[in-house]
């Protein structure tokens, strides 16, 4: 397996890998309706965009995308002191276990690190129980601040976890 910056031709497998998870993890959590509408061309699109300006890198092996992670080393006036945040971090659901969330956050880390940041910060959906026991196992703090998430209308309460680096 070979971490590495996202290339243009990743981007339809980064997409299928966002949509099955989304549908599959986040069952129970986010409404069904939206779930069943993910539409893969606006979010091949979308991605598209952010191949451009975003910081994103891949899990793959053999030519085959098992995760990806899109982060940020840039972000200011965060209360909790955060100089950089994961955006989004995935495994396919198929490959859950395999270390490779583990090895991307390392991966991200390092980079962090490289460039003079102190505090990471990764915030992901309350009800997700199975993303924080994750994130808590790789070292994360949770914090007190309350953010949520909105799409088409419905928020969700979303965690953040501290990570010094």
């Amino acid at each position: 397996m070979l971490i590495r910056k996202v290339k243009y031709k990743d981007i339809e497998q980064i997409v299928d890998i966002d949509i099955k998870d989304w549908k599959i993890m986040y069952r129970g959590i986010i409404d069904d309706n939206i779930l069943k509408n993910l539409d893969r061309n606006k979010k091949i699109e979308k991605y598209k965009k952010r191949y451009e300006t975003e910081k994103i890198i891949v899990a793959e092996n053999n030519g085959t995308v098992l995760g990806f992670c899109w982060y940020d080393d840039n972000i200011e006036n965060e209360k909790n002191g955060a100089d950089s945040e994961i955006v989004a971090i995935y495994v396919d659901c198929d490959n859950l276990g395999n270390g490779i969330g583990k090895k991307m956050m390392e991966y991200v880390m390092k980079e962090l690190k490289n460039k003079g940041k102190r505090k990471m910060i990764l915030w992901c959906l309350e009800e997700n129980e199975n993303a924080r026991k994750f994130y808590e196992k790789m070292g994360g703090k949770l914090v007190n601040d309350e953010k949520y998430f909105e799409i088409e209308g419905q928020k969700y309460k979303e965690v953040g976890y501290i990570y010094n680096i």
